[in-house]
């Protein structure tokens, strides 16, 4: 899998876990891990699935309805990727945290639900978990941030919410920031994100 790995600043033990769009590549959320914490280790994860041209976690049947074949198949492939490079970098995954977006996000928030991958938690923006994949004997103590923009068709705040409510169920404390764009990264997340962020950070600190 392809994959970008920067080595964080003053021997930093923390981690950003980056997963991008439909469309995009691993160098996409450099700019947004920056704002969320700028000395981290950043490991980032190309999609290996293509969709007319475009890199992709997982297929899809329709622009709503997910390949649940391929996002397992895909999903449990990334997670054995993840333990394996983390183990080559010698990265301390319980102060790392999962950062993606639009289908990323969605990659994300699959890993979180069915994988004891042991993160401290996950930003997520613009999520549209359409999967009744979920993984019953994972209980989780994670912090995850969801942002949803009001205007956003693609990923509506709606879903946004009910995702939510699938990780509360498992244990994770979540928050969902609102913000007036659409399906667009906004500055108003980066900052959310970061405040987040370190409050995350001081959880990592107790470990």
């Amino acid at each position: 899998m392809k994959h970008l790995f920067i080595k964080g600043k003053n021997n930093s033990n923390r981690t950003l876990i980056l997963f991008h769009g439909t469309g995009g590549r691993e160098t996409d959320l450099l700019e947004v891990a920056t704002m969320v914490n700028g000395s981290a280790n950043v490991l980032a994860l190309r999609g290996s699935v293509e969709e007319d041209g475009q890199a992709r976690y997982f297929k899809r049947l329709s622009s709503h309805q997910y390949d649940e074949e391929s996002l397992k198949e895909e999903g449990d492939r990334i997670a054995s990727e993840i333990k394996h490079l983390a183990a080559e970098y010698d990265l301390d995954l319980a102060k790392a945290i999962y950062l993606g977006y639009s289908n990323g996000a969605n990659m994300a928030a699959y890993l979180l639900l069915n994988h004891d991958i042991p993160v401290a938690g996950g930003m997520l923006m613009h999520p549209a978990y359409r999967s009744e994949l979920i993984n019953n004997g994972i209980l989780l103590q994670n912090s995850v941030l969801i942002t949803a923009g009001a205007r956003d068709m693609m990923a509506t705040a709606g879903e946004a919410y009910e995702l939510k409510k699938h990780l509360e169920l498992k244990g994770a404390a979540v928050e969902v920031k609102l913000t007036d764009g659409g399906h667009e990264i906004v500055s108003e997340e980066l900052m959310e994100g970061h405040v987040w962020y370190l409050k995350v950070e001081k959880m990592m600190d107790d470990l």
